[in-house]
C-alpha cells in the first residue's frame, strides 16, 4: 500500500497553495475528479490587491493578470442609474483563471504528486494514519495511507462528509457565470472596472457581476449572478434575460449569440460562515470546504490562499508530535489576517441584505452609497482586506433621513413582502 506523509483532495486554490509551501522532505499526494487541474474552475477568478501580494510569494501571478481592476461601477436595479468610484492604483485583478490554477499544478515542487480524474471516496482511521480510499478514471478503486489528510474540496466538501467530526457548510449561494467574446462600454474606464449590479426584484439573492478580460488575445468578459439555493433552477433563464438587458441597452457587444459563450460553469458559493469543527486529529478543513469565504462578498479565494499558507506550516509541527497543531488554524487566521473577525461582519452583511426584497429598498441603499461614491473603493477595498468595516461608509449623521426611510423600507420588506424571483 503507497504511503503519503499528506494527501490533499481537492487541485484548486487551497490545495496547491498548500502544496507549493509544504517542505520539500515530505511526500505529497493532491487529487483532483476533475479531467486536469484548471480544466474547470468553480471561481470568478477576482483577487483583491492582498491576495495578489499573496500570490508574488510563490507564484508568477503577473503573468496571468488579463486586467488590473482599478474602479467598480454600481448599478441600481433599474440597469440605468449607476456610478464609478476608481482609485490611483488596482484594487483588485481578473484573472485568467484556468490558465492560472494549470499552472499552479504543473509548477508544484518534486516531492508533490498531482493526479486528477481521481475521486476521492473515504477515509477510514488506522492508528496514527488515515487509509483513503480512491477511484482514478478507469481503474479499480485503491487504497493508500497517509499521515494527514486535508480537504481542500470546496465548498461542498467530500472530507467532511466523511468526517462525522468536522462540520460542514450548509447554507449556499447559486453562482452561475458565462464568459463571451465582446467589449463592455459602460463608463470612462471600461477594462479597468468590475460592474456590480444590484437586481433587486429581478432576482434576489446576491446581484449580478461584469468583468471585463482577456481570452486567447481576444477581448472577452465574465458575466454572472448568484441566486438563493431554493431558486437555483431560474440561474440559466436569469443570466441569459441579464445578459440580452445589457446587449439591449448597450453595455456590451457580443460576438455570436447568447446561447455559445466560451464557457460556462455553477457552483456552490457558502454563505454561512466559517464552520466550527475544522480540524479532526489528523484531518483538516482549508479554503471554501472550513466556509473561509465572505457571506456577501463571496470572495474565496483569499481565504484559500490564507488557510493553505498557514496549514504548511502547521503539519510540520503535528508531523513532529505536537497533536494540537492543527487546531491552531482560526486563531491563526484572525491574528495573521484578520479573517475571521471579517468572515463575522460578512454574516450582518449578508442577514441585512436577505431583508431586502423591494426595488424601493435597493433603491433607497443605491442613493446613499452613490453619495459616497468618491472614496467608495477606497473604503471597500479596506472591508475586505483590514479590519475597517464598510458600514462606515454609509451610518453618518448627514445620512439620518435616508437610513431612516431605508430602515422603514426594510420592516415593510421583512413583514409584509415574501421572497419572489422574476424571471423575463
Amino acid at each position: 500500500m503507497d504511503q503519503y506523509d499528506v494527501v490533499i483532495v481537492g487541485a484548486s486554490f487551497a490545495g496547491l497553495t498548500l502544496a507549493h509551501h509544504l517542505p520539500g522532505h515530505l511526500r505529497v499526494l493532491v487529487v483532483d475528479a476533475k479531467p486536469a487541474a484548471g480544466s474547470s474552475v468553480e471561481s470568478t477568478g477576482l483577487i483583491t490587491s492582498k491576495t495578489y501580494d499573496l500570490f508574488k510569494t510563490f507564484f508568477p501571478i503577473d503573468d496571468y493578470i488579463t486586467n488590473p481592476i482599478s474602479a467598480i461601477c454600481v448599478v441600481a436595479p433599474d440597469f440605468k442609474d449607476y456610478f464609478v468610484s476608481q482609485t490611483s492604483e488596482p484594487w483588485i485583478y481578473q484573472t485568467d483563471t484556468k490558465a492560472l490554477v494549470r499552472a499552479m499544478a504543473d509548477t508544484v515542487p518534486s516531492n508533490v504528486t498531482v493526479k486528477t480524474k481521481t475521486v476521492f471516496m473515504n477515509a477510514v482511521d488506522e492508528d496514527d494514519h488515515v487509509i483513503i480510499s480512491l477511484q482514478a478514471q478507469g481503474e479499480p478503486s485503491h487504497q493508500l495511507r497517509c499521515r494527514v489528510l486535508v480537504g481542500a474540496d470546496g465548498s461542498h466538501s467530500k472530507v467532511a462528509q466523511v468526517t462525522p467530526e468536522l462540520d460542514q457548510n450548509k447554507s449556499f449561494l447559486f453562482g452561475f457565470e458565462r464568459v463571451y467574446f465582446g467589449e463592455v462600454n459602460l463608463g470612462p474606464i471600461p477594462q479597468q472596472t468590475i460592474y456590480h449590479y444590484w437586481f433587486g426584484e429581478f432576482s434576489l439573492g446576491y446581484g449580478g457581476w461584469l468583468s471585463p478580460t482577456v481570452v486567447n488575445g481576444r477581448s472577452a468578459y465574465r458575466i454572472g449572478l448568484a441566486k438563493l439555493m431554493s431558486d437555483r433552477g431560474a440561474a440559466s433563464q436569469l443570466l441569459k434575460t441579464f445578459t440580452q438587458r445589457l446587449v439591449d441597452n448597450g453595455t456590451i457587444t457580443l460576438e455570436g449569440s447568447i446561447e455559445t459563450s466560451e464557457y460556462a460553469f455553477g457552483s456552490l458559493i457558502p454563505i454561512g460562515g466559517v464552520v466550527k469543527r475544522v480540524t479532526h486529529k489528523n484531518r483538516v478543513l482549508i479554503g471554501d470546504a472550513a466556509g473561509y469565504c465572505g457571506a456577501f462578498a463571496a470572495d474565496g479565494i483569499k481565504g484559500s490562499l490564507a488557510s493553505a499558507k498557514i496549514v504548511a506550516r502547521l503539519i510540520p509541527r503535528f508531523l513532529d508530535g505536537e497533536t494540537q497543531a492543527l487546531v491552531e488554524l482560526p486563531e491563526r487566521m484572525n491574528t495573521e489576517f484578520n479573517l475571521i473577525d471579517y468572515y463575522r461582519r460578512q454574516m450582518r452583511y449578508r442577514w441585512i441584505w436577505d431583508q431586502m426584497r423591494r426595488d424601493r429598498s435597493f433603491k433607497a441603499m443605491f442613493a446613499i452609497i452613490a453619495r459616497e461614491q468618491e472614496t467608495f473603493v477606497e473604503q471597500f477595498c479596506d472591508s475586505k482586506d483590514t479590519h475597517r468595516s464598510l458600514a462606515w461608509t454609509v451610518l453618518k449623521f448627514k445620512y439620518l433621513p435616508l437610513l431612516v426611510q431605508y430602515g422603514c423600507f426594510l420592516v415593510w420588506d421583512k413583514l409584509f413582502t415574501h421572497k419572489k424571483t422574476v424571471v423575463g
